[in-house]
């Protein structure tokens, strides 16, 4: 998926910005091409939107979403790559599902069925290219400089897939910001690390015991990266109630005081007073802040 990726990145900005995010031609909200500062993940926080580029494609079938040429001809492995990273994304919803002791142990992994109607999900292939100091924050070439701002991620769980070597995720901690280990050398592994995040909506449903950290990038203006991720949503209408399980509730006022920060991060009332009752509910309000739609 790689080499896909780069070779689509590498075509002609007019043939890209054809499959603009959110245009009719792109197949709707949240799918297409994000360009250079198209978004902005961390608005109260940034005075120009991200230096990065993005392409999203939409389960289950990318070839019910337009796509241009170079991914287009790599549909059916777009297609199984999705299916194994959903399944995978079931799989730990469902292990979760078991540690909290929820009577029904796959609540979670249910709610993520794709057969039973649509869903937020989406694969983003994100490329950050080389910049010079006046296409970012006017910092000194070679300096390290913030590429996807300050965020949480809008769903319930994501894999991120890195190439070999490349740094620049950071996680925001009681200690500040803290680097994330780069993949090895892919010669000493049978198979690439994938990195999990928690989302906002498992924060909601366990009450805040399971933390949807803020994460950005950063790295040197005069480098480029490339990564993968596959942002696992629930069915646009499951609602958002915390699930019914004593370890959550064992959990106490730890969760609460989480849940009450990860609102007011997120703009909301601290009391649940507002709170977004389904998942698309969430999902069109992160975007509207991200995009301003």
């Amino acid at each position: 998926m790689a080499s896909q990726s780069k070779d689509f990145f590498a075509t002609p900005k007019d043939q890209k910005s054809a499959y603009a995010i959110h245009s009719p031609k792109a197949g709707g909200i949240n799918r297409g091409w994000v360009s250079m500062q198209g978004e902005s993940l961390d608005p109260s926080g940034q005075k120009q939107g991200d230096p990065k580029e993005a392409f999203n494609i939409a389960p289950p079938n990318p070839t019910l979403q337009p796509l241009p040429t170079p991914l287009q001809e790599s549909s059916a492995l777009i297609s199984r790559f999705q299916a194994n990273c959903h399944t995978l994304c079931t799989s730990i919803l469902s292990l979760l599902g078991t540690a909290l002791q929820i009577p029904d142990p796959e609540y979670f992994s249910m709610r993520h069925d794709q057969s039973r109607g649509p869903s937020g999900t989406i694969f983003r292939m994100l490329y950050y290219p080389k910049t010079l100091s006046h296409d970012t924050d006017g910092s000194e070439p070679g300096t390290t400089s913030v590429r996807a701002g300050a965020h949480s991620d809008y769903g319930s769980v994501t894999l991120l897939f890195r190439l070999p070597g490349q740094p620049g995720l950071e996680l925001l901690t009681d200690r500040g910001w803290v680097p994330v280990p780069v993949n090895p050398d892919e010669e000493n592994l049978v198979y690439p690390p994938i990195l999990v995040n928690i989302g906002d909506l498992l924060c909601y449903w366990t009450k805040g015991m399971l933390k949807s950290t803020v994460h950005r990038v950063t790295f040197e203006s005069g480098e480029e990266r490339y990564s993968m991720a596959y942002f696992c949503h629930p069915l646009d209408a499951a609602r958002l109630d915390a699930v019914p399980s004593e370890v959550i509730n064992r959990f106490g006022a730890k969760g609460d005081a989480e849940l009450r920060s990860q609102r007011k991060r997120l703009g909301l009332s601290e009391d649940g007073g507002d709170e977004v009752i389904t998942a698309k509910g969430h999902l069109e309000r992160r975007l509207k802040v991200t995009y301003g739609i």
